[in-house]
């Protein structure tokens, strides 16, 4: 298996993770969003080339009064640089060996690696239900109380020690 940024070579149309906005993104928008840079989207591929899983990034930023406090201390009152992991998605049938975790393992890697160039403290993402918000819980990612968007905050070098860590 291997992760590759998403191309025309790569067939998308069989994919399926049981969530189908996240299935439509990437049928429908998931090419066309990256080629107008918008996000980048990187695809697990099989042996076979099949794709097993995707997610998406892009880079934003976030106010300091957004976040928690301890995440806010001793920052500026300006914009912080985040990169916000917008879409991550396992195919049906191979949901449940530890996919979405190397697929998130993969997107901190590259999120702290852009952070280097381009100065992102966090890393975010909004669940798209409760199943999520539990996995992403799991890898240290914080609700931010009061919130109306619902997003989860991991500070890169909290997420690079853990994936340092765990190799």
């Amino acid at each position: 298996m291997r992760v590759e940024l998403l191309s025309v070579n790569h067939s998308v149309t069989l994919f399926e993770s049981g969530v189908k906005s996240l299935d439509g993104w990437l049928h429908h928008h998931g090419l066309e969003n990256q080629r107008r840079n918008l996000s980048r989207v990187f695809v697990l591929l099989s042996d076979f080339n099949e794709v097993l899983g995707y997610y998406s990034l892009t880079m934003g930023g976030v106010r300091k009064s957004s976040l928690p406090h301890n995440y806010a201390r001793g920052l500026p009152p300006i914009g912080i640089g985040m990169v916000l992991l917008g879409r991550l998605a396992v195919k049906r049938t191979h949901q449940g060996q530890g996919i979405g975790r190397d697929l998130l393992v993969d997107a901190i890697i590259r999120a702290a690696h852009a952070g280097e160039h381009a100065a992102a403290k966090f890393i975010c993402v909004y669940p798209i239900d409760d199943g999520a918000r539990k996995f992403y819980k799991h890898f240290g990612f914080r609700d931010i109380e009061g919130d109306e968007h619902g997003r989860m905050y991991l500070p890169i070098a909290d997420a690079q020690a853990a994936v340092l860590g765990s190799h």
